[in-house]
């Protein structure tokens, strides 16, 4: 994958083309004296990678508050985290941006304050009026997927529905739908929404059924705040002022999916 080095000042986006790993840097003074290392899900429109550069309104976000805390740190897109808790294992990594979270996770990280709330939903071809999400037959006969190595797809396998591997990169599920090689996929809702209108898919063809709403938040690994233990505090309180009074409550079902599962 082609990559970018960049250099951030207080929050200005300015980007230079170097091959490597995705490299960024935010100006003034750092509070930990060791650089932050972050893996970045692709998750449009939260984050995302466009003309070699990361970039949306999670990662726009993130920019700010390590901006505000005056942190340097280094950030590297992935397709999805599943590669990343191994590094994060071997001291390689100290956070991912954003996630929900699992058990795996949280046993090597701290979950950070939301960032924001975002609901997983079903997919499904609008010419099936056969699938009703909701009900119990469709857990136990529809054949569904999601992005592998996700949260969305090791929460699928532990609920007992059927399913079948997807594909590492997120933008493939539609093709696994368009094709009639699953029933049903999941995803974020507006993920689905912003890639059915990026790929120019018609919007007609397609139903989406909010299933369960979710906080999206930062992981810092253990390791890291071993070193650093006020950092976590601090981003928290710079988290609730980024947001201020902005970020809604999850519902209750985002029990369903928490790290007791």
């Amino acid at each position: 994958m082609r990559t970018t080095i960049c250099y951030i000042c207080s929050g200005n986006l300015k980007m230079y083309l170097l091959a490597g790993s995705m490299l960024l840097f935010s100006c003034g003074n750092s509070l930990p004296a060791q650089t932050l290392r972050v893996a970045v899900a692709d998750y449009p429109p939260y984050t995302y990678v466009q003309d070699q550069q990361i970039d949306g309104e999670g990662f726009q976000a993130f920019d700010s508050i390590m901006t505000e805390l005056g942190v340097k740190y280094r950030a590297e897109a992935v397709p999805h985290f599943g590669r990343s808790l191994i590094d994060m294992e071997n001291n390689q990594l100290d956070a991912l941006l954003l996630a929900t979270e699992s058990p795996e996770r949280s046993s090597l990280a701290q979950y950070s304050e939301p960032l924001f709330f975002a609901d997983w939903a079903w997919v499904w071809l609008a010419k099936r009026n056969d699938i009703q999400p909701d009900s119990d037959q469709f857990r136990e006969v529809a054949i569904v997927s999601a992005q592998k190595n996700s949260n969305i797809y090791r929460w699928l396998a532990l609920q007992d529905y059927q399913i079948t591997p997807g594909t590492s990169d997120i933008r493939g599920l539609f093709n696994l739908l368009d094709h009639g090689r699953v029933d049903a996929i999941m995803l974020p809702e507006i993920t689905a929404t912003t890639l059915i209108n990026n790929h120019q898919r018609d919007k007609t063809q397609y139903k989406i059924h909010k299933h369960i709403k979710l906080p999206y938040g930062i992981y810092i690994s253990k390791a890291f705040l071993a070193n650093h233990p006020d950092f976590m505090q601090k981003l928290n309180q710079a988290i609730k002022k980024y947001n201020g009074d902005k970020t809604p409550q999850a519902t209750s079902k985002t029990k369903i999916a928490a790290p007791t599962n």
